[in-house]
Formats: structure tokens, sequence, C-alpha cells
């Protein structure tokens, strides 16, 4: 959708009084583009989700329930007729469309979004399909910084979980009794604190990486060279950028959390012991979840492309007609 060009905003060091308000103004100016571009890819990929769930994984409990209630099954391996073929393929669909989401349609969706609102910002709006073909350039670098973010934590998380159990396999190789119970106490301990560790870690590295995004998309930066470009941008201004984080991941909660988790809670009452209908439900509470996705992600983009703008401009005052100028030919 083409809009008419927007009278350039006066590009200074915001408040985050003022970013919100500009975040907010933006969005609304903008919405139908914003929210078409969330969706375009969002929508086709939930439907595919809710045919696995209501398809595939409903033919999957119908078959096993019936295998459980069978005449003559009780007493015996209730697991020994299940359904392997339809359960494998059943987790192997929902693990795929689950990397699609992660690594491609995140990965190209963001970054559409990203230079949709750059441009909006600076004055020249771009419609949809002209923001996906933009992102689709860097679409390569963008999936390389998500993979090597989630390769960074997957190993992280292996050597701290890693040490955790060998401790304790060490413990109870002692044979000491009193050996066995510390290493029951340790390894409770242990794993307490790997996941607060891991909920700090994860906040930390989240928002010094928070505007890598921007940084591929509008600098042109390689995905290795995002993730230290955000950091550079995010030193020395953590708690400001927590702070957004914190007040986004509760504005999508009220969008997106809590209808969904009201949805589910009233169709878990209404279908209480009708096991047939858990896909279903499920489908349901994945559709709503979805739309408030679609309004969330694309407010989020917003106001993380304009601390991107706001941090530059207080570390390297970038005035707006370089930024706009910068943007246009990326």
């Amino acid at each position: 959708m083409e809009h008419a060009p927007a009278a350039l905003p006066q590009l200074r060091p915001m408040s985050l009084g003022d970013m919100f308000d500009a975040a907010f103004r933006l969005y609304r100016r903008f919405f139908l583009t914003f929210i078409g571009i969330a969706a375009l890819l969002q929508v086709p990929l939930a439907i595919a989700q809710m045919a696995v769930q209501l398809l595939v994984g409903g033919n999957l409990l119908t078959n096993w329930m019936r295998v459980v209630t069978r005449p003559g099954s009780t007493g015996s391996n209730p697991f020994e007729n299940l359904p392997l073929g339809q359960i494998i393929t059943y987790f192997a669909l929902v693990f795929g469309l689950a990397m699609v989401q992660v690594l491609l349609t995140q990965s190209l969706m963001t970054g559409a979004l990203a230079n949709a609102v750059a441009r909006a910002y600076t004055g020249r709006p771009v419609s949809i399909i002209q923001a996906y073909q933009i992102g689709w350039r860097r679409f390569f670098a963008l999936v390389g910084a998500a993979l090597a973010t989630f390769l960074v934590g997957a190993v992280a998380l292996g050597v701290l979980g890693g040490c955790t159990v060998g401790v304790g396999f060490l413990l109870l190789r002692s044979g000491n009794e009193n050996a066995g119970i510390l290493a029951g106490v340790l390894v409770a301990i242990a794993a307490f604190g790997l996941f607060a560790l891991l909920i700090l870690a994860s906040m930390f590295f989240y928002t010094r990486l928070l505007l890598t995004t921007q940084a591929i998309v509008l600098e042109g930066q390689g995905p290795l060279a995002g993730l230290a470009r955000s950091w550079r941008l995010t030193s020395g201004a953590f708690w400001r950028a927590l702070a957004i984080t914190v007040l986004m991941y509760i504005l999508a909660y009220i969008i997106a959390g809590i209808p969904a988790s009201v949805i589910s809670f009233a169709l878990q009452l209404l279908s209480a012991g009708d096991l047939t209908a858990v896909m279903r439900n499920q489908a349901i509470v994945s559709g709503v979840a979805l739309l408030g996705q679609i309004i969330v992600i694309p407010l989020q983009l917003v106001i993380y492309t304009l601390l991107y703008y706001d941090l530059r401009m207080r570390k390297e005052g970038y005035d707006l007609e370089l930024m706009a100028q910068q943007a246009a030919s990326v």
C-alpha cells in the first residue's frame, strides 16, 4: 500500500516516553502496511500448522485412544501397539514448520519490517511487496545471524548442563550413601541455578543483540558484523534497551498472551473430558496467539528501529538526511 511522503521528523535523542509516543504514532499512520507485512508470511504458515494439528495430530490422537481403550488392553503395555509411523510424521512436521517459522519466516519478515519502518520514519514509505523485495536482499545474512545466535546458546546450554550432570554422576559413582544424597541436593540446586542463570543470560544477550536486524538491513552488515554492531550500539545503553525490551514483552503478553490463555482456559472447561477436542482447541488457541503476534511484532520492530536511530544519534551524531540516504541505498 502506497502512502504519501510523510513529513520528515526532527531527529533528536528521545526519552523513553518520547520514543514510545513516536512509535505509536508511526504505527498508527502505517498500520495496514505493517500489519500486511507481518501477515503475508505468518498467516499461510499458521494455516499449515493448524492443518497439521487438526488432521495429522487429530488422527494420531484418535488412533492412540483406540489402541489404549481397545477391549482386552487392560493390564497390557499400552505402548506396544502405538502408531509409531504417525507419531514420527507428526513430530517431524511440527519440528519442520517450527524451523521454517524461526529461521526463515521470522528472518524475512523482520527484515522487511525493519526497512519499511526505517523508510516510513524517514519519509520514504514503501508498499508491502517493496518491503519484502528489500528485505530479501539481506535474508541470508539475517538467517546466518539467527543460526549463529542459536548455536552459541545451544553450546552454552550444553556445557552448563553437562557440567551439572557430570558432577552428580561422579558423586553417585562414589558408592557413599551420603554422597548420593549430596549429589541429589547439588543437582537440584544446580538445576534451579542453571534455570535462573539461563533467564538472566538470555535477557542480557537478547538486549545486547537487539539491534542486529537493523544493523544488517539498514547498514548492509554481514551476520557476525551485524551482531557485533548491535553489541557496540547497545554498549553504555544496556538498561535503556532492557527497559524497552521488558515493556514490549509486557505489552506483547497483554495483547497476545492473555487472550490466548483466557480462550485456552475456556475451551478446556467447555470440552472437559473430550480428548478428541484437544487438537482442535490447540489450533484455535494458536490462531488467537497468531493474531496477537501479527499486531505486536510490527510494533516491536517500530520501537526497536527508533531505538537504533536514537542510539546512532547519541553515539555518532548522524543527521536525518545521511541516514535516509543510507537506508535507501541498501
